[in-house]
């Protein structure tokens, strides 16, 4: 219908007993209206015009299904009213949508009321045109649910399949039935690009590798102990350098190989790489971009080097995707190895976080081709909103979308024993729908971690407030932007406190809230901020003090570090000092991937389909910069060593940690955190001074509070982090601060 030469621009039904007509043009008594129920006129229907002549309400409507085809004929032209949340009363609450099996049968449900007939169609091979499937079977459909449903003999395991639905539409001035396809929404296997669900039974034998049923979960004694460390796919090991065997490198399988290392050919030096780095570096969660099916990348171009994404434009929600794994025409092979993939990172001790996306998809085609107007969110003219940026955003407050996301976190955790997830642009999602999240997640696990973006990138109708502060006491986190921005500057890229601004007075007292873990302003615990200096998009730290330092600055020209002590370039202590700030800080902080060996993408900021080039680890660089890499590593293990860096509750940090700037001066560039009275740390009594300023040998003895024996020990300066005392020295003797720089004492 072309809105724009129509008289109505959309009639839409959202309640049981009520049609809103929006008018192109004001009401006209001239105009003639008529309602038709499948071809049938109505004839006694009440009819409102409101105020503004340009929306019409009908009311008195007979009882209907969901099939049924409406219309408003108004001049001899035909409407059509879309069925939109009208449609929510027709709810399914099992737990068995998609595809399940019983000993020797196969049943496929799909939720769909407004189809008026479903078919499922069977495929011999992935790649059979879809109007030519090998076997059609009717599905029955149940009226009060809006599911149809079919059992099929279990011979039919490992075929795929699409649904072939019909709707009622008018043809000329007779009904007739319109034809689509659509890929099962609930499709645990896919074939090749997704483009087929398959038969595949997700607790087979068969598709589990050796020892799954064995896997656990690593411990962990409290959500505030997490480290988080964010990792793309493939940017972890495509590096040639990376040690991972070619087969496997930016798959699955490579993120987790073990005995991986580099040697530098020069120096001879070796480091470790891929899973054993980041048990050298200790971190707790690896935090994975999104793995699930998504459409950017065409599984069948698996050795095209230009052939990546980042992955947030989601197609199929409940499948690993298939150009990390090593066969993605084999629909059992991606899922047996993102298995294995989680298996091994939990028998190193590591718990795994899904970086998932809600809150889009790559197309509205598929779903809107099973329930049009429903899944995904519309205006009041029933036009797709677009507070995603992507085009589109799903309607999660709606029953039954509410239910395929809540449905689809639920199989990721029991069926691959993923461990936490990150939802990109969380503002989009409803809270009731993450509230119910939360809750299901943790009747599995209480440290199964949620945590997401606060914010959306566009307007969108959905009344949900803003999230900061709206997760207090929900035991969900939400990214801390506004620490992050206060530590070194906004995406412009602009100052922060680390680099060149630290006598900003509103960015030092933003600093010390965060330190505090934001329990005076977003958080009611620690816990519910995710501290960071940088992620995937928008700048790495490195390139953020490049950028803000000099905003001419040309590609080829970041990380060109010619000191021979590293620590005697200021840049370098700036991004190290910013990485200190986020873990001697109260709540969860949150790292890059790369940033503990000054990870640079030279200058790209938006890097979400630039070449591995750009967005690949350099695993050199970690021999390059192996004192950052010590440093960031030995920072970790003093967090996890010491509990007064985890505080768990708000009053704890009330009434146990003072922070304040030196010689009470705002300006001064120099806070000091206390952290007294630890009971539950060998270390009852801990200083931590950060110097943002570029005054080298900044003197502090004069603020430095007492200590019990009169002697501080030293275990971080401006070259060294470690657990172990690197020096003790008198109270009155504080050696005095590089610029730059921070200084952790303790008695």
């Amino acid at each position: 219908m072309n809105k724009v030469n129509c008289k109505i621009r959309c009639a839409v039904m959202d309640l049981d007993n009520e049609i809103k007509i929006f008018l192109n043009d004001n009401y006209l008594n001239s105009d003639t209206y008529s309602f038709f129920i499948n071809n049938k006129e109505i004839e006694n229907f009440s009819m409102d015009v409101l105020e503004d002549r340009k929306t019409i309400i009908i009311k008195d409507i007979p009882n209907i299904i969901a099939s049924d085809i409406l219309e408003i004929k108004i001049n001899d032209k035909y409407y059509k009213v879309i069925l939109r949340n009208f449609l929510n009363k027709f709810y399914y609450d099992k737990d068995d949508l998609g595809v399940t099996f019983d000993k020797n049968r196969i049943r496929i449900k799909i939720w769909a009321p407004t189809a008026y007939r479903i078919q499922i169609c069977l495929y011999n091979y992935y790649n059979e045109h879809i109007d030519r499937p090998c076997e059609v079977y009717e599905m029955s459909f149940n009226s009060d649910s809006g599911v149809y449903d079919v059992e099929l003999n279990k011979i039919n395991k490992n075929r795929y399949y699409l649904f072939k639905l019909y709707f009622k539409y008018r043809n000329d001035k007779e009904m007739d039935l319109k034809v689509k396809y659509a890929i099962d929404p609930y499709a645990k296997a896919v074939s090749v690009n997704g483009e087929k669900g398959v038969l595949l039974d997700i607790n087979d034998k068969e598709l589990k590798p050796k020892y799954w049923e064995n896997d656990k979960r690593p411990f962990i004694e409290n959500m505030e102990d997490t480290i988080l460390y964010e990792m793309h796919i493939r940017d972890f090991t495509i590096d040639e350098n990376s040690g991972v065997s070619q087969r496997i490198r930016g798959k699955f399988l490579g993120a987790v190989q073990e005995g991986t290392f580099y040697i530098d050919k020069q120096s001879k030096k070796k480091c470790k790489t891929g899973i054993d780095h980041l048990k050298e570096l200790g971190i707790t969660h690896a935090h994975i971009m999104p793995c699930f099916d998504f459409d950017s990348v065409d599984e069948k171009k698996i050795n095209d080097k230009s052939n990546r994404n980042w992955g947030y434009d989601p197609k199929n929600y409940n499948v690993p995707e298939g150009s990390y794994a090593t066969n993605p025409y084999k629909p059992n092979v991606r899922i047996i190895e993102f298995r294995e993939m989680i298996k091994r990172f939990h028998a190193n001790g590591i718990r795994v976080v899904m970086d998932v996306v809600y809150n889009h998809m790559a197309s509205t085609e598929n779903l809107e081709n099973i329930v049009p107007y429903y899944y995904f969110r519309t205006n009041d003219f029933c036009d797709l909103t677009n507070g995603s940026g992507c085009g589109n955003e799903l309607a999660t407050e709606r029953p039954m979308v509410r239910k395929f996301i809540v449905d689809s976190i639920i199989h990721w955790v029991k069926n691959y024993n993923i461990d936490g997830f990150r939802f990109d642009l969380m503002e989009l999602i409803d809270k009731e729908t993450i509230d119910e999240i939360v809750l299901k997640v943790k009747e599995i696990d209480k440290n199964i971690i949620i945590y997401g973006e606060p914010w959306k990138a566009d307007y969108s109708p959905l009344k949900n407030g803003t999230y900061k502060g709206s997760q207090k006491g929900k035991d969900f986190s939400i990214f801390n932007d506004a620490f992050r921005d206060a530590i070194r500057g906004d995406n412009s890229p602009s100052w922060g406190y680390i680099n060149c601004d630290a006598h900003n007075r509103d960015k030092a007292w933003s600093v010390i809230e965060g330190l505090k873990g934001s329990i005076y302003t977003i958080t009611k615990l620690p816990r519910e901020s995710i501290n960071y200096v940088s992620a995937h998009d928008n700048y790495t730290l490195w390139d953020q003090i490049e950028k803000s330092m000099d905003c001419n600055i040309e590609n080829g020209r970041y990380q060109n570090i010619k000191d021979k002590n590293i620590f005697e370039n200021y840049k370098v202590r700036q991004l190290v000092l910013g990485v200190g700030i986020i873990l001697t800080a109260q709540g969860i902080p949150f790292l890059h991937s790369g940033v503990e060996f000054l990870r640079s993408k030279q200058g790209d900021h938006n890097s979400y389909r630039s070449l591995d080039n750009i967005n690949k680890i350099n695993w050199a660089d970690k021999i390059k910069y192996y004192e950052v890499f010590s440093f960031i590593k030995g920072l970790i293990k003093i967090r996890k060593g010491h509990k007064a860096f985890r505080k768990s509750s708000d009053l704890d940090i009330r009434n146990n940690q003072n922070i304040f700037f030196i010689n009470n001066d705002e300006n001064s560039g120099v806070i000091i955190s206390h952290l007294y009275n630890n009971s539950d740390d060998k270390w009852k009594n801990i200083l931590v001074i950060y110097n943002a300023t570029s005054i080298d040998d900044y003197d502090v003895n004069y603020k430095i509070p007492k200590s019990h024996s009169g002697k501080w020990n030293i275990v971080v300066n401006n070259k060294y982090a470690e657990e172990n005392i690197i020096d003790t020295v008198d109270e009155n003797n504080i050696p005095k601060i590089k610029s730059h720089s921070m200084l952790m004492l303790f008695e």
